[in-house]
């Protein structure tokens, strides 16, 4: 999914190899305080402004009027931060991740919020509350389907057809784990990239068996874009690894749900 995750351990990788594993992070369940954040005090992710996020944030015009529209962030967190700081004083706000062939040198743009009944029902009737399904909540429910399923049939069937699996080949038979994805950081051509997989998927002869393959995996629900900044660090990876972005359609739910997945190429 386009979105930064909280995670307990980064791994990190040069030139497909395995070198560091951070130590866990802890912070005290006490501590809910979050250091303003500021355009512009670091780099790393930009966002342009749209005229409809002006038209409903006052506050965000001054911002504007000195930083131009162009904001620039250490990371999608510190612009998602800032984002919340300034729906706190306004009209809501939201970032979306620019697609892959916008010309311009910017990670997403700042757009007016679609507010939906997430928090609050929007609707009551008797004893039953509707709510609006949100955009993180819709990304959820596709990941959900190959990552929380009991069994990955989906991604059992493209691995029996990419691998091109006889199972008289196999000693034990193919098994398939799906796991939640870590913060990778990738080195390539002497630069940094960053990303966390949405999930990692092992196919092994047996539960303990040789391993067949290994696959990153980026999961999209609907037409949810992928990120500028994930797609490069993808793009890193798959010099070394197998990269798959994948996308889940589920309009069709809870009878059908339909995929596409595509292999990353290498940035090399």
């Amino acid at each position: 999914m386009g979105n930064d995750k909280t995670n307990t351990s980064q791994l990190r990788f040069e030139d497909g190899r395995l070198v560091d594993q951070s130590e866990t992070n802890s912070t005290s369940a006490t501590d809910h305080t979050t250091d303003p954040v500021t355009p512009g005090d670091q780099v790393g992710f930009s966002i342009e402004v749209k005229p409809g996020a002006l038209d409903v944030n006052s506050e965000l015009r001054d911002v504007v009027e000195k930083h131009t529209h162009t904001l620039d962030f250490g990371s999608r967190s510190d612009a998602e931060n800032y984002v919340e700081q300034l729906s706190a004083s306004d009209g809501p706000l939201r970032i979306q991740a620019v697609p892959e062939n916008e010309p311009k040198a910017i990670d997403a743009y700042l757009l007016a919020a679609h507010n939906p009944s997430i928090k609050t029902p929007a609707e009551v009737d008797g004893d039953t509350w509707t709510f609006d399904v949100g955009a993180n909540l819709y990304g959820a429910l596709g990941e959900a389907i190959l990552i929380d399923a009991p069994k990955p049939h989906a991604l059992i069937h493209y691995i029996r057809q990419e691998l091109e699996i006889d199972e008289d080949d196999l000693e034990w038979g193919l098994n398939v784990t799906v796991e939640r994805g870590q913060l990778l950081t990738v080195t390539s051509s002497e630069e940094t990239k960053r990303w966390a997989p949405d999930c990692i998927v092992e196919a092994k002869d047996g539960w303990n068996g040789n391993l067949l393959e290994r696959y990153y995996c980026e999961i999209k629900t609907g037409n949810a874009s992928f990120e500028r900044s994930q797609v490069e660090a993808m793009k890193a990876l798959a010099a070394d690894e197998r990269v798959l972005k994948i996308r889940v359609i589920i309009d069709e739910l809870p009878e059908q749900y339909s995929l596409r997945i595509n292999e990353v190429c290498s940035e090399q």
